[in-house]
């Protein structure tokens, strides 16, 4: 355990890892009834389940130990371990003063990487590890590590950092240079960050709703954090993050239905910088591939896509494959096929569950290496020119999909999805400054218009038929 410590004291005064445990002590002087009633509230949303009784809950990276505390409350025994003494010392505070000498509460510590720790913990009915695993530095071997801690049909909740590319690179570099930075020094470059990104907090909200609710943001931000935190205690634990891993949505997607888990509950943060949230079912043992689709994710074909299998055969009208149930086509729809992920164009049944893949002509080699996806729904071809609004976003009226648009009461209800030359536009409602800011195939459906930015960062009208849109039926 010495050793142990040694080692977390010696990464944190090297700057190769930030010390939560700090922040999480300070955040242990203003927790109070309401965040803990608000951390309960988020264990059931996303778990499901009005009860924890009789279930066991592993926390992996207890932090201050608030969801130990609020998975206890909620009636399930709980095992919390943590790599940072001073969060261990955290989630043993809040037991003394919550559950002081109950057996059903054990805290200890421990590594997500030391896998004979691991070992003797066995199997639970919840395995809990809320923006942990990201921060080990071997995020995958920890997800690996995590997975036979669950037992067959457990939950797995796990919250993981989006990846963005090029801003999350840049992100990665301020976390860097504030551990680098002596404390004094480091908590004026986070006060420089913080005032950065508030001032443009600030101007949209004076272009919007006013600075009182820009002052509510800070004020009442408690009540729209589940994790009970204050909007300053949740901007360093952003800021100093480190080490700092991240994903996207479909690659924890994949890494983890390959080992015999089903997503069940889906938190989309693929459009912004915080964290994904994955609940998922173990239904198979570790090596077996979980056939499901993303609820709620913005990949359209990963939400509504029905794959497409063998055996292929050679007919009269070209290529065929089999879908898993039969299905039928809704008036009015049509039926688009996927080929490695890529919209090529429509195609048709020729039985219920028979598909046509290809009508080239194919060697049986290209046609039994491609991946194949069938989307049921409406095209919908772009009749007015593109409009440069600002920076990198693209303005196209359709009037017709109003109804459909996304709104200040549901900013996310619209179904509608942009593809560029086959490919899907990645971050649907985005915020419009980020369309024009950034850019990178962000877009919005907001009103008569849908606003967009180019995947290939040039003018949508050069070559204005290599952009469409698709309704999946399920949302007509």
């Amino acid at each position: 355990m010495r050793e142990q410590r040694d080692h977390f004291t010696e990464e944190v005064l090297l700057g190769a890892r930030f010390n939560f445990g700090e922040n999480w002590t300070r955040f242990l002087r203003v927790l109070n009834g309401e965040r803990i009633a608000i951390a309960e509230q988020s264990l059931r949303t996303m778990l499901r389940t009005e009860s924890l009784d009789g279930k066991s809950f592993l926390d992996i990276g207890s932090g201050s130990g608030l969801f130990s505390l609020a998975a206890r409350r909620c009636g399930a025994s709980v095992f919390s371990f943590d790599y940072d003494p001073q969060s261990v010392a955290c989630t043993l505070e809040l037991k003394r003063r919550y559950f002081p000498g109950d057996s059903n509460w054990t805290v200890e510590r421990g590594s997500v990487l030391d896998q004979t720790f691991l070992e003797k913990l066995g199997t639970f009915d919840i395995v809990y590890s809320w923006g942990v695993l990201h921060h080990t530095g071997r995020m995958w071997q920890a997800l690996d590590n995590v997975k036979p801690l669950v037992r067959m049909e457990g939950q797995l909740f796990i919250a993981i950092y989006n990846d963005q590319g090029a801003v999350t690179e840049r992100w990665a570099r301020v976390k860097h240079t504030y551990n680098s930075l002596p404390k004094p020094i480091a908590a004026l470059y986070a006060l420089m960050i913080i005032v950065g990104q508030e001032q443009k907090s600030i101007i949209r909200h004076l272009c919007g709703d006013g600075m009182g609710a820009w002052l509510k943001s800070w004020t009442e931000y408690t009540t729209q954090s589940a994790r009970g935190m204050s909007k300053w205690h949740d901007w360093i634990d952003w800021i100093g993050g480190h080490p700092y891993e991240r994903a996207t949505i479909e690659q924890i997607f994949d890494y983890m239905t390959k080992d015999g888990f089903r997503l069940t509950n889906l938190f989309d943060c693929s459009n912004g910088y915080g964290c994904n949230e994955f609940v998922f079912s173990r239904e198979a043992k570790l090596g077996t591939l979980i056939e499901s689709s993303i609820p709620g994710g913005y990949s359209m074909l990963r939400r509504y896509g029905h794959r497409v299998a063998g055996p292929f055969e050679q007919t009269q009208a070209g290529w065929t494959g089999r879908l898993s149930a039969p299905m039928t086509l809704p008036d009015g729809a049509t039926l688009l096929l996927f080929k490695n992920g890529n919209l090529v164009g429509l195609t048709d049944f020729v039985a219920a569950n028979n598909v046509i893949v290809d009508t080239l002509g194919e060697s049986t080699e290209a046609i039994e290496t491609a991946t194949y996806h069938i989307v049921i729904g409406s095209l919908h071809l772009p009749q007015n020119p593109f409009n440069l609004v600002r920076g990198h976003m693209w303005g196209l009226k359709m009037s017709e999909l109003e109804g459909l648009a996304d709104n200040s009461s549901s900013p996310c209800q619209s179904p509608l999805f942009v593809f560029e030359n086959g490919k899907q536009l990645p971050m649907p409602h985005s915020m419009h400054d980020d369309i024009a800011r950034i850019g990178k195939g962000r877009f919005s459906h907001w009103g008569q218009y849908v606003y967009f930015s180019t995947l290939s960062a040039t003018d949508p009208n050069v070559d204005q038929d290599q952009y469409v849109i698709v309704i999946p039926s399920e949302q007509t």
